[in-house]
């Protein structure tokens, strides 16, 4: 099976030396943002610790099969109780009793604990009781959106893998092989979505794109003839939703651009390049976990000192 996502050579060359020598950490941390693929990769390294095959994952072999089927002896994943937004510490004490059961088919036991950022304070502390000194059968895989949702004691036992985005041209031939829209229309997708293969495709598919581009039409009108209370009131809503938040400021740059284009006046260009150079300086401020409340703060103070 071919390595799942594109680019991030760096991550694919440490998994591949991971599998080829057979040196697998305990504990690895897989962080990056929503619909970069840390879980389709996490899936992906699970499988392979698992796989009985030569080259891994074979895909062919019973490990394999049983793993797709949920089935995998050695496998679990942990994830919030129904109706609950957190993993519990006494979810957290049932893996460490697991984790002294010795695997039944593999040679290792897997633990996923997928978004482990929902993990409570003291789920983490019971966690980290096992990754310090963890049993030789067991691989806990976690993934997360970003380090600084996490305990730094946790951290500091894991081999961390920081997924990034592609680069454009290389995510377009990517959604180009699964999508048969055109590539300028893809381009601007992966563009409105911050950087997300994941998410492009969702715009694509409309599932997010009127969203976004209602929210950045809507700042648009705010800032013509609004006030900045409107403003901060409209950008409330993607306050806790890193997502939303890339996806808005992608539309919110495709506007600009359009707006720089198609403006006579040179006061208004000056304005919207202003604010266009403003946007782009807090995408790059989203992919290293700023603040989402003080962002859009910013963001509509820059705004409204432009008029």
């Amino acid at each position: 099976m071919r390595f799942p996502l594109v680019g991030n050579d760096r991550v694919r060359g440490a998994i591949d030396n991971m599998l080829i020598s057979g040196k697998i950490p305990h504990a690895v941390l897989i962080e990056g943002e929503e619909g970069l693929g840390k879980t389709t990769l996490a899936r992906y390294l699970c499988k392979a610790i698992l796989c009985e095959g030569e080259e891994r994952p074979c895909e062919n072999c019973a490990g394999c099969r049983l793993f797709e089927s949920g089935n995998h002896p050695d496998m679990e994943s942990v994830e919030p109780i129904k109706d609950r937004k957190t993993v519990s510490v006494d979810q957290v004490r049932d893996i460490v009793t697991s984790a002294a059961i010795v695997p039944q088919k593999a040679a290792k036991r897997v633990f996923l604990i997928d978004n482990a950022e929902l993990l409570t304070v003291q789920a983490q502390n019971a966690l980290l009781k096992i990754l310090e000194e963890p049993p030789e059968t067991v691989v806990f895989v976690l993934t997360c959106r970003s380090r600084a949702m996490l305990l730094q004691t946790v951290i500091s036992r894991c081999s961390v893998l920081i997924l990034a985005s592609p680069d454009e041209q290389t995510a377009a031939d990517c959604i180009c092989s699964v999508s048969k829209r055109d590539r300028e229309e893809i381009l601007s997708a992966y563009r409105s979505s911050g950087g997300s293969i994941g998410l492009a495709l969702n715009i694509l598919k409309k599932k997010s794109a009127s969203a976004a581009e209602d929210t950045a039409k809507e700042f648009i009108s705010i800032l013509k003839g609004g006030n900045q209370y409107e403003m901060l009131k409209l950008l409330f809503p993607l306050e806790k939703d890193r997502v939303k938040t890339a996806a808005f400021y992608g539309a919110l740059e495709v506007i600009l651009v359009s707006l720089i284009k198609d403006s006579s006046s040179a006061t208004l260009v000056r304005r919207y390049e202003r604010l266009y150079n403003t946007v782009q300086e807090h995408k790059v401020l989203l992919k290293s976990n700023a603040n989402l409340s003080l962002l859009l703060t910013a963001l509509s103070a820059a705004a409204m000192t432009e008029r």
